[in-house]
C-alpha cells in the first residue's frame, strides 16, 4: 500500500528584525504589528520578541529575517529562521 504524501498547512509566517544574536543558534527576532485601538480609533503600533532557531548561525542585529512557526523546539523557542531577507552592513568604528 503506498503512502500518500501529508498536505502541509498554510504556515504562520511573519517578517521581524533581529534584536539578539547572542545565544547558541537561537535569534531574537521583534515582530511589528499595527492595530487601531478599540476606543479611540487611533493606529497603535504594537511589538512582539519571538526566539526563532537559526541552525546556521547566520543572523546578526539588525538583520531583516522571516520566520515561520514550528513544533516546539525548546521551551521558549517555536520558530524557525526561514530566510534573511536584508543583511545589515556593520560599519567598523576605528578604536
Amino acid at each position: 500500500m503506498e503512502k500518500t504524501p501529508k498536505k502541509e498547512k498554510n504556515a504562520r509566517m511573519l517578517q521581524g528584525v533581529v534584536l539578539s544574536a547572542k545565544a547558541e543558534k537561537t535569534v531574537s527576532v521583534s515582530v511589528e504589528r499595527v492595530v487601531l485601538h478599540p476606543v479611540y480609533k487611533k493606529i497603535i503600533k504594537k511589538k512582539t520578541s519571538f526566539l526563532a532557531h537559526d541552525e546556521e548561525k547566520k543572523c546578526k542585529p539588525g538583520d531583516l529575517v522571516t520566520i515561520k512557526l514550528v513544533r516546539p523546539i525548546s521551551k521558549n523557542k517555536r520558530w524557525l529562521v526561514i530566510h534573511v531577507t536584508q543583511i545589515t552592513q556593520k560599519e567598523e568604528v576605528p578604536q
